[in-house]
Parts: C-alpha cells; sequence; structure tokens
C-alpha cells in the first residue's frame, strides 16, 4: 500500500518563573492509504486528526516537583458492521462489513497527575515519583465487543485510574 500524511503542528511555551512551566500544543492531521493498486484511499488505522495537549510543572523545592497533563484526541477511525449472514452450516454469524474506517471512536480526553522527589549525591541522582493516569476515570473507548450475532455492541474501555509508583536512579 502506499499512504500520505498533512499535518501541522503549534506549540507555546513559557516559563513565567524559574519554578512555574507551562506548554500546550495542537496538532491537526490527515492520513490516509491505498491498501492496493486501484482501490480508494481510506483513513489510516492510527489516523488522529486533532491532537491537544497542555502540561503545566511546578518546582515546589527540597527536590520536589509536580505536574499535570492533560490530553484530548480525536477517536481512532473505525471500521462499522453493518449487519451479519448466520452460516447454517457453522451455526455462526458472520459480520457485514462497512466501508473500511468510516466512522471514529469516540474523543479520546484524560487527565495525568505526578509528583516527584529527587536526591543528589556525590556520584548518583535518585528520583521517587508518582504517576496518577486518567485521574479522573473517564472511560475512553479503544474498539468494540459484539453479541454473538453481530446484532448489539457494547464500548471496550481503556484503563481507569492507574496509579504509578517509580523509582529513577542516575550514575
Amino acid at each position: 500500500g502506499r499512504g500520505k500524511v498533512y499535518g501541522l503542528e503549534l506549540m507555546l511555551k513559557r516559563n513565567p518563573t524559574e519554578r512555574l512551566m507551562g506548554w500546550i500544543s495542537y496538532t491537526l492531521m490527515k492520513s490516509s492509504r491505498v491498501d492496493h493498486p486501484g482501490e480508494a484511499s481510506r483513513l489510516f488505522d492510527y489516523d488522529q486528526t486533532h491532537i491537544l495537549t497542555a502540561v503545566v510543572s511546578l518546582v515546589l523545592g527540597r527536590g520536589w516537583e509536580a505536574g499535570v497533563r492533560f490530553r484530548l484526541v480525536s477517536g481512532n477511525p473505525d471500521t462499522p458492521v453493518t449487519g451479519s449472514i448466520y452460516d447454517a452450516d457453522s451455526d455462526i454469524y458472520w459480520p457485514i462489513y462497512g466501508a473500511t474506517n468510516s466512522i471514529r471512536l469516540p474523543l479520546f480526553h484524560q487527565l495525568d497527575l505526578r509528583i516527584d522527589k529527587k536526591w543528589a549525591f556525590k556520584y548518583l541522582k535518585l528520583a521517587v515519583y508518582i504517576d496518577v493516569q486518567n485521574v479522573y476515570n473517564h472511560k475512553n473507548v479503544e474498539g468494540y465487543s459484539y453479541s454473538y450475532d453481530y446484532s448489539q455492541k457494547v464500548y471496550l474501555n481503556g484503563l481507569p485510574v492507574l496509579p504509578i509508583l517509580g523509582l529513577k536512579l542516575e550514575y
């Protein structure tokens, strides 16, 4: 296959003080592909037309730092199931698909928080952090699950609130 990607990215970064830093970025993108010669162009599987990210970080002092990140992203393209056909020989339903990547999953959005504590020694640096992803527990849709006959579907959601405790050692 062959593909094309067009896009534009804007970023504004601001450090109003030595302790406060932030940035916001926006990406506008269009990605498409043709799987075989003579076929129509379709959206690429991971096309994300709009991506907005905002980050704010604050140095609290004594090795402490806190930050927040917000992301808002267009839902990924998906291929709809428009019906099904019953196969009596094998006693199963086969899906009938619509146009490839002709619908989108719902909008993705997530808020993440992070707190770091850092120590510096003669020959090494140590940091401990807690990172909490998806703070407000938004049920971001990552796909669908269909009933046995494809007449009903439910969303498959991504991870819920995800706390991560980490340790970083540099020498």
